[in-house]
């Protein structure tokens, strides 16, 4: 690994393995399997989460019995994360924000999201060629914007998605009264 990637400069991945290991077992699957967005073996995932293999297979299924990873295949056992098992519980802690706050986050998301139009003269990231927005050596860089413009529309929807359900909500409580 060459000395200039982030993980080797700044030793990222020394201080979670740390704070990985002094965890139990089932802590150690667990955050193990947050990060599994592509399908891991059970063997791969004990050696990451410093665990024999069936403690990992005993963990791992109790985790797929409550929906955060799913299973992808049997034989061998692989596992990976649950993305719409991620998506409840985002939109679960959203709901629970107060209606201030979340007209707040709406506000400041719409204005940067507005600032991204502006800046690229388009209506969404999808629309966007990065080679006619930069030098060549400066691609990289419109491609990060494009892509925080892509999760700024994302987490648009999300919010749009929970006021919309409050307002049915609030609109149905007044009328069952």
């Amino acid at each position: 690994m060459p000395a200039d990637e982030p993980g080797e400069e700044f030793g990222l991945a020394e201080g979670f393995s740390a704070d990985l290991d002094a965890k139990p077992a089932d802590e150690r699957v667990y955050r193990v399997a947050l990060q599994l967005y592509e399908p891991a073996g059970v063997s791969t995932i004990a050696e990451r989460a410093s665990c024999a293999p069936d403690t990992a297979r005993r963990h791992l299924k109790r985790l797929a019995d409550i929906g955060v990873v799913e299973r992808v295949s049997e034989s061998p056992l692989t596992f990976a994360r649950n993305e719409s098992y991620f998506e409840w519980r985002l939109r679960n802690r959203l709901e629970a924000l107060p209606r201030d706050e979340l007209h707040e986050r709406l506000a400041e998301l719409t204005e940067r999201e507005s600032a991204f139009r502006e800046r690229f003269d388009a209506e969404s990231p999808t629309d966007v060629d990065a080679f006619d927005h930069a030098e060549y050596d400066d691609v990289e860089t419109v491609w990060l914007a494009l892509s925080e413009w892509h999760t700024v529309r994302e987490r648009i929807d999300r919010l749009e998605a929970v006021r919309r359900d409050r307002g049915s909500d609030s609109f149905r409580e007044e009328n069952a009264a």
